[in-house]
């Protein structure tokens, strides 16, 4: 089992400030080095995130280079932020507020990961559910209970 952290009401007006903080915080916590915010950046220009799900959701990630410790970082954000659209033109925007930020060293890993979390978004209520949690006590337990 992956472990996750939480960041629960934050306030990231764009996906750079989200990358940014995110990525401070998970170095902060031995889980990243200074790199991973660039390769997020980067991963995500040339292969945007966001799936067109209702409602949308963005999977950060990039390669296991820069990640020292596995986890998945759940974000509940307080707005939408623009993200380009997973397999879309560059026009394609979604708007998420809910994020799941992949930070695994393995690539098979990282695959079965990032498969898994795109089946469970796709067959069930983990993002609406996310959406209508009042603490990150409550957005904890209904990550727990999909993944």
């Amino acid at each position: 089992m992956i472990e996750k952290r939480y960041m629960f009401n934050t306030s990231f007006k764009s996906k750079e400030e989200l990358f940014k903080k995110s990525t401070l915080y998970l170095k902060e916590r031995g889980y990243v080095t200074d790199e991973f915010e660039g390769a997020l950046n980067e991963r995500e220009k040339e292969f945007p995130t966001g799936l067109p799900t209702d409602p949308s959701v963005a999977i950060p990630h990039t390669d296991g280079t820069y990640v020292k410790k596995d986890t998945i970082l759940c974000i509940r954000n307080d707005v939408k932020i623009p993200f380009n659209e997973m397999g879309g033109d560059e026009e394609d925007f979604v708007y998420p507020q809910v994020f799941f930020m992949l930070a695994l060293s393995d690539g098979k890993e990282h695959l079965e990961q990032l498969q898994n979390l795109v089946e469970k978004i796709q067959s069930g209520n983990l993002v609406t559910r996310s959406l209508q949690t009042n603490n990150v006590e409550e957005f904890q337990q209904v990550v727990e209970s999909y993944l």
